[in-house]
């Protein structure tokens, strides 16, 4: 892609696009850690572990994740 022959307002759109996949990137990379210290904490607070597993189970349901996003 020659980036010279964009017109600004395409050159802004590209910059855009570009940021949001670089979150998607941080956020893909960071969350597995998030959610296992979520986790820990959740188990040392007494929290249930089968019924943590069946939370995140339910939430990873095809028919959830195809809802919210």
């Amino acid at each position: 892609m020659d980036l010279t022959t964009l017109t600004d307002e395409q050159l802004d759109e590209h910059r855009r696009a570009v940021l949001i996949e670089q979150e998607r990137r941080a956020k893909l990379a960071q969350l597995p850690d998030q959610l296992a210290a979520m986790a820990r904490d959740a188990a040392a607070a007494g929290c249930d572990r089968d019924e943590l597993l069946e939370r995140v189970a339910d939430a990873l349901t095809p028919e959830r994740v195809a809802f919210e996003t």
